[in-house]
């Protein structure tokens, strides 16, 4: 499956990116793009690499990032609630303050990505990689979030 070449036409045009809802971004090189702020709810970026990639505040709800890599992307600010994050390798990448609600982790790295203020309620992360106490305590949980063994995490306070 490639991406389709409109959707990634818009998505490059800087000057035009807003909003992409359901744009297929499928096994396409976004290394280093631009993608702050904007709306990209159900989008499918599964497979593409998005390495260095900024991604700060963007909306990704029920996204599909499966086997996407975002080695040293800014993710700060970002929802990826109910996003699809199977396989995906967050190595090195910032999560500050980002929203991975009832996300599926399965599979997905996270060794190095910097974790402060994450809420990663309703959540498993039992089976995910690379995850310290060290990154789950600067973030918080609900009690129905799962965590590797070993792992302890704070209940989010609202």
């Amino acid at each position: 499956d490639a991406a389709n070449s409109k959707d990634v036409a818009r998505v490059k045009n800087v000057s035009r990116l807003g909003e992409c809802n359901r744009c297929d971004l499928s096994n396409a090189n976004f290394e280093n793009g631009f993608f702050q702020l904007a709306i990209l709810n159900e989008v499918n970026f599964s497979g593409s690499n998005l390495n260095g990639a900024n991604l700060a505040g963007a909306q990704l709800n029920n996204a599909d990032l499966r086997n996407t890599t975002l080695h040293f992307a800014n993710l700060s600010g970002a929802r990826l609630e109910g996003a699809d994050l199977r396989g995906a390798d967050f190595s090195n990448a910032w999560l500050n303050w980002s929203w991975l609600v009832g996300a599926k982790l399965d599979g997905a790295n996270f060794t190095n990505t910097i974790f402060i203020g994450v809420q990663m309620q309703n959540t498993d992360f039992s089976q995910v990689k690379g995850l310290t106490q060290e990154q789950v305590g600067r973030a918080c949980a609900s009690p129905q979030t799962k965590l590797p063994p070993g792992l302890r995490i704070s209940y989010c306070q609202f």
